[in-house]
């Protein structure tokens, strides 16, 4: 594992290469981001956001989906798979929603995380993308990318690569770092036939081993 010092130049010279970074996941309100986030689980944001505009067409805000059945639900998110859970989850979260927080998407981790089917990840991505709140969110590509770098030992688990992160950077760049590090492992630092070893700047340091 790399020093402080080396692994910050890492993650700099990775937001350095996407200066201008956004949401991977389309969404127009807080709800919106919330079940995408949910939805992104096992597989990809861009297979999301194909089905999502009709997907909230048809359930336009929480208390539409809290009334739905699984039935009305699953159709709109088939292609992604694992529907009938998805569907549960979906519906359970929004009557949730409801029940608890009069409707509203609730702005700390820790309510967040009382959600049917939202963990420290998704309520990470809320936080930081709909709410501009502090947060780091650690996903496939955040787990590739720190492990192949050697920003963090290889058996790190989600949490102590969160910790690390948020430990090297200043609170104004988690958002940034994540978006970066989503972008980077979608179209370079992929999980098969990487490109990353290709470029120096992302080996900054003479300790670094480039990891194919």
């Amino acid at each position: 594992m790399l020093s402080d010092q080396c692994a910050r130049q890492v993650i700099e010279a990775i937001m350095a290469l996407y200066p201008h970074t956004q949401s991977a996941l389309n969404f127009e309100n807080p709800y919106q981001l919330l079940i995408a986030a949910m939805l992104s689980a096992q597989t990809t944001d861009a297979k999301v956001n194909e089905l999502t505009p009709a997907l909230f067409a048809a359930f336009p805000e929480p208390k539409d989906l809290a009334q739905a059945s699984q039935e009305e639900v699953i159709p709109y998110i088939k292609p992604l798979g694992l529907y009938n859970n998805r569907s549960k989850y979906m519906i359970k979260c929004a009557q949730k929603l409801l029940e608890d927080f009069d409707g509203q998407v609730p702005q700390s981790q820790k309510e967040l995380e009382t959600l049917p089917g939202i963990g420290r990840k998704c309520a990470n991505v809320v936080l930081s993308n709909a709410y501009q709140v502090p947060a780091f969110a650690v996903d496939t590509h955040v787990i590739r990318i720190c492990k192949r770098h050697e920003i963090v030992a290889p058996s790190a688990s989600t949490l102590e690569i969160e910790e690390r992160v948020t430990q090297l950077l200043p609170e104004e760049d988690w958002l940034h770092a994540h978006q970066a590090m989503g972008a980077m492992g979608r179209e370079i630092c992929t999980p098969k036939h990487p490109t990353c070893h290709d470029i120096p700047e992302l080996w900054p340091c003479p300790d670094q081993t480039p990891n194919h």
